[in-house]
């Protein structure tokens, strides 16, 4: 049976009201039947009401057409998961020269080069943006080494976005039109703003959800296309990629997009995350969970993240339940929390796990954690205070816009290795591992927001 459509409307109304996002778009596959809803409006200063016609920003859900493309050109014979990247850009550099033979487009697409991942460098708008941004990351250092762990590194998946484009002939943006938003039907699938015009758009609101204002930069970098910077779409355009997926590489129209081998190869675990991260395993640029507990991975998808927009992809092959909803600010998580939760339990009879819990009897020793940990993004400080930890994130004078500025978020243990914190003005706790050793006994990495941030 389709979900229904009421459903869904009520579902979203009173979750937006509720976590104060100013517009959201929600689109299901279910029951071999599209079901759209939205709420609230495009912008708080306009008033326009958002509706499923909206494109929002998607952010890194960008990344699972980045490696689709990839895919696409492994299958050709144009590119090789396993080979240096060396072998298709000669000039590729990094700060580490070591490191720059060795990575691999495999290493790229897992976020496992230990490139450092957030550089937002504006490299302009020309259509070698791409290739310029890759040369601007010969100054880029290392996090950890090839293969050693995992950090999410949106850098690499421009390097990758090269790599596409050298193999193809073509840049990154006519590629991701030509192979794929065409072949999907979705026309509107916009990667500039200028196509982006042509139809009804969604802008970022920064602020705590009581308080949010128009983000005066609509855009990130067009330079970092490949790694979710521009890209808009409405949310069954991503529906209509996951439906794909969901069809071993087939979409709805009857077009052969990937080979069942790619979507495969897209679905194996490449990386095994840190327990209670939240994600669990990592594919080709595809998160992956494993909800019930059996040991393997049912469900796929991709989050996203831009200047005061956010998107949640979630699909579950074996009902053929996909899920796509895109925000433009306030505590979107919360609301994709619960959406998520609602629609699958009613769609495919899978819920998420019940998230972990802070155990208010275990005490830990601050001195394997105090200290300051640090990537190109931001700074974190942990410290004691009263017997707990706290951090103090200060970000990088050049994303403080993107942050919202310094947060100070009090620390709760859930074992020596995982501590749960709740930023400012959010609800739900997010995930702090102390991983590593730096030869003292102190944790040499900080995993937060999926990223490692490394001792300084």
């Amino acid at each position: 049976m389709p979900y229904p459509a009421i459903r869904l409307k009520d579902m979203l109304d009173e979750g937006t009201r509720r976590y104060g996002v100013p517009g959201a778009s929600l689109a299901v596959w279910a029951g071999n039947a599209l079901s759209e809803a939205a709420a609230g409006v495009c912008n708080i200063e306009t008033g326009v009401p958002a509706a499923p016609d909206t494109l929002f920003q998607i952010g890194s859900i960008t990344k699972l057409y980045t490696a689709a493309l990839a895919m696409q050109l492994v299958e050709e014979g144009k590119l090789s998961l396993d080979a240096p990247v060396r072998n298709v850009l000669p000039d590729f550099k990094l700060k580490d020269e070591s490191v720059a033979t060795r990575v691999t487009l495999r290493h790229l697409l897992t976020h496992t080069s230990g490139i450092m991942g957030d550089f937002f460098q504006d490299a302009g708008r020309g259509e070698d943006r791409v290739a310029k941004f890759t040369a601007m990351m010969a100054a880029l250092e290392q996090v950890h080494e090839p293969g050693e762990m995992f950090s999410y590194c949106n850098t690499g998946f421009v390097a990758a976005g090269r790599m596409i484009e050298v193999s193809n002939g073509m840049t990154w943006d006519k590629a991701i039109r030509q192979r794929l938003a065409k072949p999907l039907d979705t026309p509107s699938f916009s990667t500039l703003p200028e196509q982006a015009m042509r139809y009804q758009t969604a802008i970022g609101h920064l602020g705590s959800p009581d308080k949010l204002f128009v983000t005066p930069i609509a855009y990130l970098a067009a330079s970092n296309g490949p790694a979710g910077a521009t890209p808009m779409a409405k949310a069954r355009d991503v529906v209509s990629f996951m439906r794909m997926m969901m069809a071993g590489g087939v979409a709805a129209n009857g077009n052969r997009i990937l080979s069942a081998e790619s979507v495969q190869a897209m679905h194996n675990m490449n990386v095994v995350c840190p327990a209670g991260m939240n994600i669990d395993a990592i594919g080709l640029a595809t998160f992956m969970w494993d909800w019930d507990g059996d040991g393997r991975y049912e469900i796929f998808g991709h989050d996203g993240s831009t200047i005061g927009q956010a998107a949640w992809a979630r699909y579950h092959p074996a009902s053929g339940t996909a899920f796509c909803l895109l925000t433009n600010g306030g505590n979107g998580k919360a609301l994709a929390d619960r959406l998520i939760r609602e629609v699958f339990s009613d769609a495919a009879g899978i819920v998420p796990p019940a998230p972990p819990k802070p155990d208010a009897t275990l005490t830990v020793a601050p001195a394997r954690y105090v200290g300051r940990y640090a990537n190109t993004m931001e700074e974190i400080e942990v410290s004691e205070d009263g017997g707990k930890l706290v951090a103090t994130v200060t970000p990088a004078p050049d994303y403080a816009v993107m942050s919202g500025g310094p947060k100070r978020i009090p620390l709760e243990p859930v074992s020596a290795e995982l501590f749960l914190g709740v930023p400012p003005g959010m609800t739900l706790p997010q995930s702090w591992h102390f991983l590593g050793d730096d030869g003292t006994g102190r944790a040499r990495w900080l995993h937060s927001g999926v990223r490692a941030h490394k001792r300084v």
